[in-house]
């Protein structure tokens, strides 16, 4: 039997779809990192504000309080950056993932037409193999009882 068509176009959508497969892995793991990041700041954040309370407890001057003050307000900037981070690899990640999804389904459409033209040409050629064994029933049949010439 002949190479399809379908071929082509099969490992043509393998690569689109490993291709989009990794895509959105790098973006998973992006949005991995920026999670982590923003659970950083979090937890530095906590560690910081309770360093403030267990100082605070002991006595500081207005000064120290005013500095840890103004870096609390930078850490809270940061963690909406962060934030802001975070919601755009997220998004990034849905659309890889949609993507890699379009990908996939077109390579499962690709292996089904690709079955179902095999399907046919075996159909097809079980069509051929009993229309050559009914010919030759037929000849010797016809052979056997009109004798041959």
């Amino acid at each position: 039997m002949a190479e399809s068509k379908y071929l082509l176009l099969i490992r043509l959508a393998e690569d689109k779809q490993k291709a989009a497969a990794e895509r959105m892995r790098l973006a998973q793991g992006r949005l991995a990192d920026a999670r982590s990041r923003q659970e950083q700041l979090d937890a530095f954040r906590g560690e910081y504000r309770q360093r403030l309370t267990s100082r605070g407890a002991q006595g500081i001057t207005a000064l120290q309080y005013q500095d840890f003050q103004r870096f609390l307000a930078r850490l809270d900037e940061a963690m909406v950056q962060q934030q802001g981070e975070v919601e755009r690899c997220t998004q990034r990640f849905l659309l890889e993932r949609q993507a890699w999804q379009h990908e996939y389904k077109k390579l499962k459409a690709y292996e089904k037409l690709l079955q179902r033209e095999q399907e046919r040409a075996v159909v097809r050629e079980a069509r051929l193999q009993q229309k050559a064994s009914d010919e030759f029933a037929t000849r010797r049949f016809w052979d056997s009882t009109h004798g041959e010439d």
